[in-house]
């Protein structure tokens, strides 16, 4: 389709006026649904590299090891936070001991005491599930949710670039403060209330 006729269709449908280059953008991009996990996305208090860490696994566009093999990078397969099985985005924010202990403390601490997914397609259920109410628990489950899958993926980096790593407690207690730092007053006050 060239750009003249793509041009002169939105003309004929919306006139002349403001907003020709978004109308024209909607026009080429066509209909389609939002993703069913846009309500982690909405109103997250977390850090914005939190945020945007947790948009890019949304999207299944990390770049773990087994995306890496698929593009013919020779690098060692194995996850370095546990030494057991390969690097994928299931394995590595749900199924590694270190990710899913971190979880279990988080979890915890916020109340969220059901059963911890261990596939990808259950994880967007469960997390969809938790996050779509507009309560103040929702609110803290998505902050604590982007800074966890933040949390894991630099313990991972850290572990890859740097040789350290911390114990999954340290990396807990952190992602509470932030979490306690970035919320709004009204949830401040909840979570201050609880126990770490």
């Amino acid at each position: 389709m060239s750009a003249k006729h793509t041009i002169d269709q939105v003309q004929q449908v919306q006139g002349k006026g403001k907003g020709m280059i978004r109308q024209i953008y909607w026009h080429m991009k066509g209909e389609q649904q939002r993703p069913a996990w846009n309500c982690l996305m909405f109103n997250n208090a977390a850090r914005p590299k939190a945020y945007f860490t947790m948009w890019i696994i949304l999207n299944q566009k990390l770049v773990t090891v087994d995306r890496l093999v698929q593009w013919g990078v020779a690098v060692d397969k194995n996850s370095v936070l546990c030494m057991n099985t390969e690097e994928s985005i299931e394995h590595l924010f749900l199924q590694c001991q270190y990710a899913r202990k971190l979880w279990e403390r988080l979890l915890g601490w916020i109340d969220q005491q059901s059963a911890f997914p261990m596939t990808w397609g259950q994880f967007l259920q469960w997390s969809t599930q938790h996050g779509k109410e507009k309560s103040t628990t929702t609110q803290i489950f998505t902050i604590v949710l982007a800074e966890g899958v933040y949390g894991v993926w630099i313990e991972r980096n850290n572990k890859i670039i740097e040789h350290k790593s911390k114990m999954e407690e340290n990396t807990a207690k952190e992602i509470a403060y932030v979490t306690i730092a970035r919320a709004s007053p009204s949830i401040k006050n909840v979570v201050r209330q609880w126990k770490f």
